[in-house]
């Protein structure tokens, strides 16, 4: 959970596009706690977590929420976009394909830890 936690304010830092000084200043979290937190090095606090999220301007546990996200996504199996394989393929046709596939509500698409990955669950409302 930790590292999820990290993930999600290292997320919203680069969101944000605060440093992790500016980070540090505006939450009042030490900079060098900040950055051993983002390294998975030091546990969060309870009230770190309020701190940081407080500048984010989202409730702590919507970070939780969506530090629940990284850890749900990282453990399902691979999935992939259907009939073509990704690497078949135009950068266009992939958007195209993707853009249908939501107007549709045909899939739900998520983020990935891997960018190069292309992720879709299969079945889903489009939310």
């Amino acid at each position: 959970m930790n590292e999820a936690t990290a993930k999600t304010i290292a997320s919203e830092r680069s969101a944000a596009g605060l440093t992790i000084k500016r980070l540090a200043e505006r939450s009042g979290v030490p900079e060098r706690t900040l950055i051993r937190i983002l390294k998975n090095e030091r546990d969060i606090k309870v009230t770190q977590l309020a701190q940081l999220a407080e500048v984010f301007g989202v409730y702590p546990h919507e970070l939780i929420q969506s530090a629940e996200a990284f850890i749900e996504r990282d453990q399902r199996g691979p999935v992939t976009l259907g009939e073509s394989q990704p690497s078949e393929l135009s950068e266009a046709d992939k958007t195209a394909y993707v853009l249908n596939k939501i107007a549709s509500h045909d899939v739900r698409l998520a983020a990935s830890h891997d960018p190069n990955k292309w992720v879709e669950a299969a079945g889903g409302d489009g939310r």
